[in-house]
């Protein structure tokens, strides 16, 4: 079952870019003392099972914890307020929408307070003005500021994407249960995608045995073939990007035969999936939402609770070597 409570704070909870300290703590308040976290400032939190090293790990799940959102520049000079530079969305979007504000090195949502914003025309280009006490140029960052609700399976509210693909691959990770499975939270996503080849580069050296790796994002079911709210999907392809389609469409065989509900897709928008290719066969699992960047959209509790089944189950079959694709005889 969805602890409803646990995801109602995690998409609650504002962390932009890689001012991520606060959805980090929330996170190791939930299972930090199994599952200790390597965290690298800008970077990502590697967690594993206590008295596991990287060295034991097969199966990584990754999945991103910041949300769209924007950080103040400097004075606006024709006004009150400051300049600000948005990620995920056109300015116009946050200006009209409830904000919330805090600095870049907070550690908790009790330190957000209220901000609000407007569009002005900045040398040909419309950039977003933001006013509130406490604003510090260059230090400052703000999101949307929404209640998450829960109406029958419905979710609604703000940064669905990422975390409820987030929470979801917490779950499969707990379920495990095992040294050899490991959860990697990388930051700045929305607007630095390059952030993650921290962790690449880390694991490159650190984790020689790794046998799957396994990106799981929300996309907006716009862009994902045959599209379903309550069902999760294996890209093979994200945009131009090919993601291990052999590996993938054979993990599809896989979960076919083992019930597993999801389906076979592929998307016109991306994630950071390619970065991790390198490394080991890379699965990218989407969960689609109904709308996608805005105030408050909607995703399905039953499709959560089918990501997580479906992120569980390619684990348990890579352990078991279930998901390695056979090579053809060509003589």
């Amino acid at each position: 079952m969805i602890d409803t409570d646990f995801l109602k704070a995690l998409t609650e909870i504002p962390s932009v870019g890689t001012a991520c300290q606060p959805i980090i703590n929330l996170l190791h308040s939930r299972i930090g003392t199994t599952y200790p976290h390597r965290w690298v400032s800008d970077g990502y939190c590697l967690f594993q099972k206590r008295g596991a090293t990287p060295n034991d790990l097969k199966v990584l799940y990754v999945a991103h914890l910041d949300e769209i959102g924007g950080c103040v520049y400097g004075k606006y000079s024709t006004g009150e307020g400051c300049i600000t530079r948005t990620w995920g969305n056109v300015p116009s979007i946050f200006a009209n929408a409830t904000l919330q504000a805090f600095d870049y090195l907070a550690e908790s949502a009790n330190a957000t307070f209220p901000v609000t914003g407007r569009v002005e025309n900045v040398d040909g280009e419309d950039r977003m003005v933001l006013n509130g006490d406490g604003i510090r140029p260059y230090r400052t960052v703000f999101t949307f500021q929404q209640e998450t609700t829960f109406q029958g399976d419905t979710i609604s509210g703000k940064a669905l994407d990422p975390r409820v693909t987030l929470y979801s691959v917490m779950e499969a990770a707990l379920a495990m249960n095992s040294p050899e499975v490991g959860l990697l939270c990388v930051m700045a996503e929305e607007c630095a995608m390059d952030v993650a080849r921290k962790a690449v580069i880390y694991l490159q050296k650190t984790a020689p045995n790794l046998q799957l790796i396994i990106n799981a994002d929300v996309p907006w079911i716009e862009n994902i073939g045959d599209g379903r709210l309550d069902l999760p999907a294996i890209r093979v392809f994200e945009g131009r990007n090919f993601i291990d389609p052999m590996v993938g469409i054979h993990a599809a065989d896989v979960m076919e035969r083992k019930g597993v509900e999801f389906h076979l897709s592929a998307a016109r928008s991306g994630s950071q999936t390619l970065l991790f290719t390198p490394l080991a066969p890379t699965l990218s699992i989407a969960l689609p939402s109904d709308g996608i960047h805005q105030p408050c959209y909607k995703m399905s509790l039953k499709g959560t609770q089918r990501c997580v089944t479906l992120l569980t189950a390619l684990a348990e079959a890579s352990l078991q070597n279930e998901l390695i694709p056979t090579a053809r005889n060509t003589k």
